[in-house]
């Protein structure tokens, strides 16, 4: 049979026909995808592109004002979301949370920073222990931050424990754990030198009177100026007080503390006593009071939650807080009671919060009160000014009888040169009377009597009478009568009277009637209280002495700055570094009890490393197609984003610096 071949051709057109119309729709479906691909990756690069953009503008809106992430502030003015109108991809919103790590370390050279160079610089060379350690064996003795002693460093029990170097131009004893390991017996650089830091004061304030202190457990308030009166103070935070168990807040400001109670000199209403302040009962709060979060509030609680009781300068770059300076041999001594001082943050220098004066004395002052105006009274021939100088221009009476005759001599305006500031303590305080009678005898009665402005007259004293024709000069003291005046500040000027009684004839004459005034204002003295060498606990004199009682607490917030002075202090219930900022002292005691559970840093510096003064989360989001954007759901864009002003405390708009800590978008 022959074959018919004709429709053979129809399979291999068919297959070619599917096969391109599969090959066709596969192209068609992927270059659809393709297209969608491209639209879809279009619109994510849109929104990236207006993610990071308003990103960029609310960076820039930040840098341009003041905003510093305080509480209270918002990042945008009065929110803290900026809204963003629609640029062709959608309206976006950005919204701002302020970044609570702060670093606020702030050392652009080694001589202007605001943190010491050392945790503990210990400066004493005069045979004693430099830094004297002792605690339970086994214990450890932490420290952040260099350690270094001029001297020696003797770790009694346990083990002194540092996250960096620990030097000693004397010898190490115990256990020293640091990195590098310790160098002692060293002998280079300057690393040990006093900072020499300034005082917060140049001149003594005004002198304050302790304030009312009647109910317990109440608020009892405290204002910068000068505090001479450690007894009345330590009286007023005892437990048998009026009002024991108040919170003893210490507004922020100077303070100076220099007592007097010692001091042979002192007025009636000064008690006697040592010159040292002890807190054994109570709350001290010194600086601006904050609540458990950290927010400033108007006044501390009572009682008080110490430590983080006030403003802590390591926290916050705007803290405003207190600086304790003492003087003499004036000390604080931590009993039971529980004390925080906060200093105050500064750019350029360490917030110091208890300093002990380097420099200064007392320097007493002379000065003789003279008359003003005429004299009145039965003398004649005295004219204004004749009774101010021994110069033969005599003030006269003559008694031309015999039997009981008198006269009296009285002048007035005897004003000091210049206002004796309160405080003051009066040494000596004499009638100087140049007089004499022509006909003089023994038996005489002659007195003189003084009579402060504004007040009562004092008894008439006595004056010496001679037999002899010739004028003699007497002192008749009246400091009693005056020092409480001379130390409220209250002595403006007096009245002298001079009287004579006799029984013959004769002319009474004075020469001169004076009033002659030693005394010494208060003074920015240097620390005097421990000058024994070496220093031995059993001396108690330590500027600042905290002692093993359950109830005791003691945190400086701050840098301590005592460099001829001894810092004696027992730990029982620290829980968190009691030093912040740093020690500096001529020689540290440290005892730990055996009740310690703090298990950090007693002592630290913060870390010397650029940083930056605070920083924010930023979260970007877009909403394509709408005229208004709110943060919701995830954002397409965040970042974190630091900023640095030269001086934290008073920033300006525009200069300060910014740097992105982090960026990403949502994919």
């Amino acid at each position: 049979m022959k074959r018919d071949d004709s429709g053979a051709a129809l399979p291999l057109v068919l297959i070619l026909v599917t096969v391109i119309a599969v090959v066709t729709g596969a192209l068609l479906s992927f270059a659809d995808t393709s297209v969608r691909t491209t639209v879809n990756l279009r619109d994510q690069a849109a929104s990236a592109y207006t993610a990071d953009g308003a990103l960029q503008a609310a960076i820039n809106q930040i840098r341009t004002s003041t905003f510093t992430g305080a509480a209270g502030q918002h990042c945008f003015g009065a929110s803290d979301t900026l809204n963003l109108p629609d640029s062709g991809a959608g309206a976006a919103a950005v919204s701002c949370t302020a970044d609570p790590a702060k670093v606020l370390i702030q050392c652009p050279s080694l001589s202007v920073c605001n943190r010491p160079g050392s945790a503990i610089l210990t400066l004493g060379t005069g045979g004693e222990d430099g830094l004297n350690i002792q605690q339970p064996t086994g214990s450890s003795f932490k420290v952040h931050g260099v350690v270094y002693s001029n001297s020696n460093i003797n770790v009694v029990n346990g083990s002194l424990d540092t996250n960096t170097a620990v030097y000693a131009r004397g010898a190490c004893s115990g256990t020293i754990r640091s990195t590098p390991a310790a160098s002692c017996g060293y002998g280079g650089s300057s690393l040990g030198a006093d900072p020499g830091y300034a005082p917060a004061l140049t001149s003594v304030p005004p002198r304050q009177n302790l304030p009312a202190c009647t109910k317990p457990g109440s608020l009892v308030t405290f204002q910068p100026g000068y505090y001479d009166d450690a007894a009345g103070l330590s009286a007023m935070m005892s437990s048998s007080s009026k009002c024991k168990d108040s919170t003893f807040w210490f507004t922020p400001g100077a303070y100076y503390f220099d007592f007097h109670n010692s001091d042979a000199a002192r007025p009636p209403s000064l008690p006697g006593g040592d010159d040292v302040w002890t807190v054994d009962n109570g709350f001290l709060v010194a600086g601006t009071p904050v609540d458990g979060s950290g927010r400033i509030i108007a006044k501390p609680a009572v009682p008080a939650n110490i430590p983080g009781a006030c403003d802590n300068p390591i926290d916050d770059a705007k803290a405003v807080g207190v600086q304790f300076v003492f003087g003499g041999d004036s000390r604080l001594a931590v009993k039971a009671g529980q004390v925080e001082i906060c200093g105050t943050y500064s750019a350029d220098h360490p917030p110091v919060a208890v300093y002990g004066l380097t420099s200064g004395a007392e320097t007493p002052v002379t000065a003789t009160l003279t008359p003003g105006g005429t004299p009145s009274g039965t003398f004649t021939s005295a004219p204004a000014g004749s009774l101010s100088t021994v110069d033969g221009n005599l003030a006269t009476w003559t008694n031309n009888g015999n039997g009981n005759q008198s006269a009296t001599l009285t002048a007035a305006g005897y004003a000091p040169p210049a206002a004796i500031p309160a405080g003051s303590l009066l040494k000596s305080a004499k009638i100087r009377v140049v007089h004499g009678n022509d006909n003089g005898t023994n038996q005489d009665n002659l007195s003189v009597q003084l009579t402060p402005s504004g007040g009562t007259a004092g008894s008439p004293l006595p004056v010496p009478a001679y037999s002899d024709k010739v004028l003699h000069t007497d002192l008749v003291d009246v400091t009693d009568a005056l020092a409480q005046r001379v130390y409220d500040g209250t002595f403006t000027g007096a009245q002298l009277s001079y009287t004579a009684a006799v029984k013959h004839k004769g002319t009474e004459q004075v020469d001169a009637l004076q009033l002659e005034l030693v005394y010494t204002p208060p003074a920015l003295r240097a620390e005097s209280g421990c000058t024994q060498l070496p220093y031995t606990t059993s001396a108690a004199c330590a500027l600042v002495t905290s002692v093993n009682n359950s109830g005791n607490r003691f945190y400086v917030q701050g840098t301590t700055y005592a460099p001829k002075a001894v810092l004696d202090i027992t730990l029982n219930n620290a829980t968190e570094p009691i030093f912040r900022f740093g020690v500096i002292a001529r020689s540290l005691w440290v005892k730990e009890t055996g009740s310690v559970t703090f298990a950090g840093a007693v002592i630290e510096v913060p870390d010397d490393s650029p940083g930056f003064v605070f920083g924010v989360y930023l979260s970007a989001y877009v909403c394509p197609g709408a005229g208004t954007c709110a943060p919701g759901g995830t954002p397409a864009a965040r970042a974190r984003v630091a900023y640095v002003d030269g001086d934290p405390a008073n920033p300006v708009a525009g200069a300060r610096q910014v740097s992105v800590l982090s960026w990403s978008g949502s994919r």
